[in-house]
């Protein structure tokens, strides 16, 4: 089973590293024709954008890849898959008509004043039509089919780089180029693909199919506004008590300790279709667990490499002014390795369709991340904004743990666990202590990776029987 996981992963990995790399490949750029102060107002408009998204979600693609495999025959699935995608148009639909006008009120709320409104607009349309793209990639995520994913991902990324650099390299127009790169991009990818779907599957609307899809994913809304929460929040604490520039660099440091879950954004294309199918159809626990360790040691030897090469990788692509970033890149990435293992722990949970003790661990996480927020900003700024993140994914990690471990005990490998947490303290502890010229930074840091490697591929072979890395290819 580890065999279909690990294949999968590798073809997904290609698309999803793809729809992710435009923010990357643009840093250079972005962080020599913007300031911190753009970086940052662009950083803040995003956020804004992503809560109206989540409330218009719905849960429609967790739904769509859960059910998926529920249904029997081919009409079935197709009713279940015009149901969704009908469903998604309508709530599109009465999207723009409620959150339009509300758009200056949205940004007086993000901001404190109105003067960046046009901005705010213009997002919130594109978001709500980008949102038609998600549904295609998922239905391809549940067929199997991750070549197709990855082909619409590349291409997607060319023309997002297409974009960016024509309106915000060539004609120079800034935080208006870049949003008017994500309304152009949303426009032309929705209508490429609801086509395709529309040609393929038809137009059905199956009242059957709809409370089951609405029962699985509401719940999931609440879950995702907290995740919001978790991810984002501190944004709108910090443009109050900082200046645009510094809330641009936090958004920098942000976006290279995110980089882990962007790992897991990789590997979840295909986790999570693997889990609900031996889940469902093999009902082996032993899988799952040796699925999990893979996960979790995966997860170790991607945030220490985040951890420890931030640093002169953020030397190497930005302008001087936007060098301070890498300080903060620590505490987050390793907040987000426990964001990672919560994708192992709610296992249980979601497999036995119990997607409302996820949502319990979320919004008790999203109150505590407040509180922290609330509490540790005002006095630490920036750095309170890091340790406040670090503190509220490792509260989510154990709500999630106990909450899905009550529903339906599954045993995991503690070792694992443990040894995954002691090397990242380790390696945030170098990385805050190892400062020194670019390039000797760059073998000091690159030598403590590669022992964190050989660390944890030793644990893998010693808990799980692996014999080497490329043995997973085999069948299990």
């Amino acid at each position: 089973m580890l065999r279909t996981l690990v294949k999968d992963s590798a073809v997904y990995a290609v698309g999803t590293i793809a729809s992710r790399l435009v923010g990357f490949i643009m840093i250079p750029v972005y962080t020599r024709v913007l300031t911190p102060a753009d970086y940052g107002i662009i950083e803040t408009i995003v956020r804004l954008i992503d809560i109206i998204g989540l409330l218009l979600s719905l849960g429609l693609a967790e739904a769509l890849l859960r059910h998926y495999y529920l249904a029997k025959t081919d009409d079935e699935r197709n009713r279940l898959i015009g149901t969704v995608f009908n469903l998604n148009l309508l709530v599109v639909a009465a999207g723009v008509l409620v959150f339009w006008p509300l758009s200056p009120w949205l940004t007086r709320l993000a901001f404190g004043h109105d003067r960046y409104t046009h901005y705010v607009a213009v997002s919130l349309i594109g978001m709500m039509i980008g949102s038609l793209i998600e549904l295609p990639l998922t239905l391809w995520r549940a067929e199997g089919k991750p070549w197709r994913f990855t082909t619409i991902s590349l291409l997607k990324l060319f023309t997002q780089l297409s974009t960016n650099i024509v309106l915000v390299v060539w004609f120079r127009w800034g935080v208006w180029g870049v949003v008017m790169s994500g309304l152009l991009n949303a426009v032309i990818w929705s209508a490429v693909l609801g086509v395709l779907v529309r040609l393929r599957y038809g137009s059905c609307f199956d009242k059957r199919w709809l409370v089951p899809v609405l029962r699985y994913g509401l719940p999931l809304v609440p879950a995702s506004l907290s995740q919001f929460v978790l991810h984002y929040s501190d944004r709108f604490f910090l443009v109050r008590y900082v200046s645009e520039s510094e809330l641009g660099l936090y958004s920098l440091a942000y976006r290279f300790g995110m980089l882990v879950s962007v790992f897991f954004g990789v590997l979840s294309m295909a986790w999570w279709p693997w889990v609900f199918d031996v889940a469902t159809i093999t009902r082996s626990e032993y899988h799952l667990r040796r699925g999990s360790a893979l996960l979790l040691v995966t997860a170790t030897i991607f945030c220490s490499g985040v951890i420890l090469l931030a640093d002169p990788t953020i030397r190497l692509l930005s302008a001087p002014s936007f060098h301070s970033a890498s300080l903060f890149v620590a505490p987050i990435a390793f907040g987000y390795w426990f964001f990672v293992s919560s994708s192992v722990f709610r296992i249980g949970a979601l497999v036995s369709d119990r997607t409302s003790v996820f949502a319990v661990a979320n919004v008790a996480s999203a109150a505590l991340c407040l509180g922290l927020n609330a509490a540790l900003i005002p006095l630490f700024h920036v750095w309170g904004a890091a340790y406040a993140t670090l503190g509220a994914f490792v509260a989510f990690a154990l709500f999630v743990a106990v909450g899905s471990h009550r529903v339906h005990p599954i045993r995991y490998d503690g070792r694992i666990v443990v040894l995954s947490i002691v090397l990242l303290v380790f390696v945030s502890a170098c990385s805050h202590l190892l400062r020194a010229s670019l390039w000797v930074e760059v073998g000091g840091r690159a030598t403590l990776w590669l022992m964190v490697v050989g660390i944890s591929l030793v644990a893998m072979v010693k808990t799980q029987g692996v014999r080497l890395p490329w043995v997973l290819l085999r069948r299990s």
